[in-house]
């Protein structure tokens, strides 16, 4: 953004400046030799080439800008130089005709190529979106095959994920991505062993340091499907904690991408509420207050406070409990 910021306003200062240049040498270059009147014709074709430049970079604006100032300037210089020649007014008055009809009629030409090139780019993006989801799908079949919990908990995820991040102020395109985050963020588990993975007891601390590495399997596993970048980071860091005590990199709160806290009390949040083979989901009240005492060091304050309004606007939590309870 800034980058763009910056290469606007040096465009602007570049286009200011041959306007300038060309029009103080328009007003310094007499007009009494055949030689110097053909200086006049070159200086005046030089405008036309700044007005292409404006609609290039700024498009029917800048093109329309560029022409109306290049034109009262231009007429100054038929006021002031061709005063008593009123044959040659009638030229030059048409010139500025030539600059208007070319900055809107290129700025119009501009606009319509960049909305084109704008609607195949979104075509793309569909398609690829379509490829990422259908890649999805196959892995949610494969985790479903290997751990039926895992699949309806990364369900249950996805959607508390995307009410919380809508609330979270997230634009449509990042709940878009933690969405399909939240669905494939335990796909790493799929590496874990199953005396690991299905044991009903305590993990040793071997075991849940081979745990702990389902993160980076699950980026391991998504980085080769094109456009999933943003996602596999995502879920990389859906496992850190704003005091740095997380995994598997220990990112601090500002390191952590928006959608991985939002992800992180999701995902707190249902694997306390849901029924396991070796233990019953709490009731949201008691899992809500063992969250919220977690605020600040190992979830994002902010999303627990959303999460809070979010099961607030669920009359009783029920709706809440339906999704992560059954």
């Amino acid at each position: 953004m800034t980058l763009t910021l910056r290469n606007g306003k040096l465009r602007i200062a570049f286009l200011a400046a041959a306007v300038l240049a060309v029009t103080v040498a328009h007003f310094s270059v007499g007009t009494v030799t055949h030689r110097l009147h053909v200086v006049h014709v070159f200086l005046r074709t030089l405008y036309l080439l700044i007005i292409i430049a404006s609609t290039i970079w700024f498009g029917l604006r800048g093109g329309l800008v560029s022409s109306v100032v290049i034109s009262v300037l231009f007429g100054f210089h038929i006021f002031i130089c061709w005063a008593d020649d009123p044959m040659e007014n009638i030229n030059q008055e048409a010139m500025i005709g030539v600059y208007l009809l070319l900055g809107s009629v290129s700025g119009v030409l501009v606009e319509s190529q960049n909305r084109e090139k704008e609607r195949r780019i979104e075509s793309e993006r569909h398609a690829q979106r379509e490829a990422i989801i259908q890649g999805f799908a196959g892995l949610s079949h494969a985790l479903k095959a290997r751990d039926q919990y895992t699949r309806e908990h990364s369900q249950n995820v996805a959607d508390l994920a995307v009410r919380l991040g809508r609330k979270h102020g997230l634009a449509p395109h990042k709940v878009e991505d933690l969405r399909l985050a939240a669905l494939v963020h335990d796909i790493g588990k799929i590496g874990v062993r199953d005396d690991i993975l299905f044991k009903p007891d305590r993990l040793s601390p071997e075991e849940r340091e081979s745990m702990k590495q389902h993160p980076e399997l699950a980026a391991e596993i998504l980085q080769p499907i094109k456009g999933t970048s943003r996602i596999a980071e995502i879920v990389m860091a859906h496992h850190e904690c704003p005091d740095g005590s997380g995994y598997p990199r220990g990112l601090k709160s500002d390191e952590i991408p928006e959608e991985s806290k939002v992800l992180s009390v999701a995902d707190v949040f249902c694997a306390m509420t849901e029924n396991r083979p070796y233990k019953k989901g709490m009731q949201s009240e008691k899992a809500f207050q063992i969250v919220q005492s977690m605020a600040g060091e190992k979830l994002d304050a902010e999303c627990v406070m959303e999460l809070e309004k979010v099961l607030r606007e669920t009359v009783g939590g029920s709706e809440t409990s339906s999704v992560t309870e059954d």
